[in-house]
């Protein structure tokens, strides 16, 4: 196997390559696209547990710095 095999590997590497990383992003973002929680529900869950946090910070006696 010659110097010529060699070059033979790298084209196959850097044509299957990109290839193969678009079809396992294209999967990615397929499989993560969307929550299938509403988003008012994370909103809400996300406002609440500020208001716990600022009670615990307030009951601590911090300033919530």
């Amino acid at each position: 196997m010659g110097e010529g095999s060699d070059v033979n590997y790298w084209s196959i590497v850097t044509i299957i390559g990109p290839i193969l990383l678009v079809v396992v992003m294209a999967w990615a973002f397929l499989k993560n696209k969307k929550s299938k929680v509403d988003p008012e529900v994370t909103e809400r869950a996300t406002r609440e547990n500020y208001a716990a946090e600022q009670r615990e910070h307030e009951r601590d006696g911090n300033s919530g710095l």
